[in-house]
């Protein structure tokens, strides 16, 4: 039978990895834009995460596609008319990215396919490395304490 302290230490390593799982956020989808329309996709992201985007438009006329990004800070990068993006960059300010997909200047409908992902970091570590980490490190501390407090009921 199992004891009481193993009992503990397994559930304290099963609740500490369940909490690490989804600790990077990424998203994946694709939205048709028709004519005459515009869309904007939001990335929520803190200061000092990395996002990562890219997107591709697939149509007859999709490169007359306008593309602009609204950074929380009130900037504004407009890589113009595209069919095709891609940027990476760290996030200077917390808050909401906003992607704008503009397709007004055209008469057909565009798919557009958009990827992006916001990696989390704490203390300049990755989210999910620095959680890998502290579960090694607990688990180092778990068979510790375990082999000291077998040597003392010996």
């Amino acid at each position: 039978m199992m004891s009481m302290r193993r009992l503990v230490c397994l559930l304290l390593i099963l609740c500490f990895s369940i909490s690490v799982i989804g600790a990077v956020h990424a998203n994946a989808g694709s939205f048709n834009l028709a004519p005459e329309n515009q869309t904007v996709c939001n990335i929520a992201a803190s200061s000092g995460d990395r996002v990562q985007l890219t997107f591709t438009a697939v149509g007859d006329d999709s490169n007359s596609l306008l593309f602009w990004i609204a950074f929380p800070n009130a900037t504004v990068t407009k890589p113009g008319n595209v069919d095709q993006y891609s940027a990476s960059f760290r996030s200077n300010v917390g808050g909401t990215y906003e992607l704008y997909f503009n397709n007004t200047s055209s008469t057909e409908t565009i798919l557009v396919t958009l990827n992006y992902e916001v990696d989390h970091y704490i203390l300049g570590i990755p989210e999910m490395i620095f959680a890998l980490a502290a579960i090694a490190v607990l688990l180092m501390a778990f068979a510790s304490v375990y082999i000291i407090m077998s040597k003392n009921t010996s």
